[in-house]
């Protein structure tokens, strides 16, 4: 008698753990891993999937279908996955687990291939305790209650060929296909090959991608499967099918958030055997365990709303000093702004500036030899002693002047012609502004005042000018518009407030642009 069980219930075993490697409809779209493995972790995500299918619900004993599985990216060109899946029918229950190891070939920037290897664990029960019979009581099998189960290994492999929207896969599930040795008897299991072709066509904001599925099976014949996918703004998406069992499905799913993705799926049959049932029902459930740096095709997932939290402290720690610096930097442009507005901003020519206040004398107009500038180690500015490259220009005394301006920032070491450090923001400010000026012609004279009377005192202020005219030439300045000249008090009654003390530095414009 057991014998005669295990003999009819072999063709239903053979049909049902072929099913078991099938293609799930509602996971078509969503899930490219479960259409073959060779996608694993070809995106660069680790995701997981969990799917429940009911077949011809409404009819006692019809197979319900448990599906899990996860892949995701290792180093880039190789990917990973693990996929379980657990199938009820009537009295069997059929049970697969599987790994995968896949690698990715770039042969261009739009072309991809692809394989993997999947061995796999296959595992087939037929429960005795479920079944009916008259000679129960006569069979030791049926009065013991036991159950009947065999495992096998197998091996599976796949390949997937990409190009832009094109994607091509074949897959062989049960490669090695052994029997399954059951008590009392042995069951043949069935070898299936899957293939699967889609195409995705972007218009605006939809997204349309058709195509087809073809499973064929040693024992089982040939099946099919046609659909096509309408995807808007990334977020929800329609899905048309229709099988060669005559079985014509309609499916929706949405993306809830950036991680997670939801499907539901329904198929109703125009066969008179598939008219008597409820239909077929799906739902499948996606999650986006680690996002790749950028998200690329094929993924169901969105990226517009980005993780708020960096992925370590070291990046939260970077992200707070480069605001930090912005804020700073932010500051110290308004700030060398204001200054550059008070030096060059002043465009009053009706106000007699005939001539620089303090330039009467013309014997105190100087050019006198200075060194190049470098940054010396007690935080100062030397100066070399060459300066046949910087040429005088015209006369400060037949030029309209604008009333000079200080800059306040630009300071001396006492009693050198030492430039600080501290000065030369200032500096940089202004011959930045200079330089781009609407009229970038007109010279620009500078004046070094000292409240030192004595003849080192006029020697020492030409100096100073002559350093900060060095300065701006290095920053771009032509040498032909600048003017530098050193002023110092012949008499210290001249200045009773100290406003020109020692290390005031001035500049003026002229008032109109000089003739070409």
């Amino acid at each position: 008698m057991t014998r005669k069980i295990i003999t009819a219930a072999a063709l239903l075993l053979t049909v049902h753990t072929a099913m078991a490697q099938e293609l799930t409809p509602g996971q078509t779209y969503m899930n490219r891993f479960a259409v073959a493995p060779a996608f694993a972790g070809f995106n660069g995500n680790d995701e997981g999937f969990l799917g429940y299918r009911a077949t011809m619900t409404g009819i006692d004993g019809a197979p319900t279908l448990l599906r899990a599985n996860v892949n995701g990216n290792l180093k880039g060109t190789m990917g990973y996955g693990v996929d379980i899946a657990n199938e009820k029918a009537g009295n069997f229950n059929n049970t697969i687990a599987a790994l995968t190891y896949a690698y990715h070939v770039r042969l261009s920037n739009d072309m991809n291939l692809s394989f993997a290897l999947t061995p796999t664990i296959v595992r087939s029960a037929y429960d005795l305790a479920k079944a009916k019979t008259y000679s129960a009581q006569v069979d030791p099998v049926f009065q013991n209650e036991a159950g009947l189960a065999g495992t096998g290994f197998d091996a599976g492999f796949s390949v997937m060929f990409n190009v832009q929207g094109l994607y091509v896969s074949i897959n062989a599930p049960r490669l090695i296909c052994p029997d399954l040795k059951f008590q009392n008897g042995i069951v043949n299991t069935d070898r299936v090959i899957n293939a699967n072709v889609s195409y995705a066509i972007e218009a605006d904001k939809w997204e349309i991608e058709p195509g087809a599925a073809v499973c064929y099976g040693i024992k089982g014949g040939l099946d099919w499967r046609a659909f096509a996918t309408f995807k808007y703004d990334r977020r929800a998406w329609l899905q048309l099918s229709y099988a060669s069992q005559k079985w014509m499905g309609i499916g929706a799913g949405f993306a809830a958030t950036n991680r997670i993705v939801l499907c539901y799926q329904y198929e109703v049959g125009m066969s008179d055997i598939a008219k008597t049932c409820n239909g077929n029902h799906e739902v499948t459930v996606g999650f986006l365990l680690n996002k790749a740096k950028k998200l690329q095709k094929p993924t169901i997932f969105i990226d517009d709303k980005p993780d708020s939290k960096p992925d370590s402290k070291a990046e939260s720690g970077l992200a707070k000093k480069l605001q930090e610096e912005i804020k700073a930097r932010t500051n110290e442009i308004k700030r060398l702004e204001g200054i550059i507005e008070d030096c060059c901003a002043n465009n009053n020519p009706s106000s007699d500036v005939n001539s620089p206040k303090p330039s009467e004398d013309p014997n105190q107009i100087t050019d006198p030899s200075e060194p190049n500038q470098q940054i010396a180690d007690n935080n100062e500015i030397e100066q070399p002693s060459d300066d046949s490259e910087v040429a005088q220009p015209r006369d400060p005394h037949k030029v309209e002047w604008l009333t000079p301006t200080e800059l306040i920032n630009v300071r001396f070491a006492t009693g050198t012609a030492t430039m600080l450090k501290a000065s030369m923001s200032d500096l940089d400010a202004f011959a930045l502004k200079v330089k781009h000026a609407k009229n970038n012609d007109r010279d620009i004279l500078i004046i070094a005042y000292t409240n030192d009377p004595t003849a080192y005192g006029k020697q020492m202020s030409e100096r100073r000018a002559m350093a900060i005219k060095k300065y701006l030439i290095s920053k771009g300045v032509p040498a032909n518009r600048l003017i530098a000249t050193g002023m110092r008090l012949r008499n210290i009654a001249e200045d009773p407030d100290g406003r020109y003390e020692d290390n005031r530095i001035m500049v003026g414009l002229e008032v109109k642009q000089r003739d070409k």
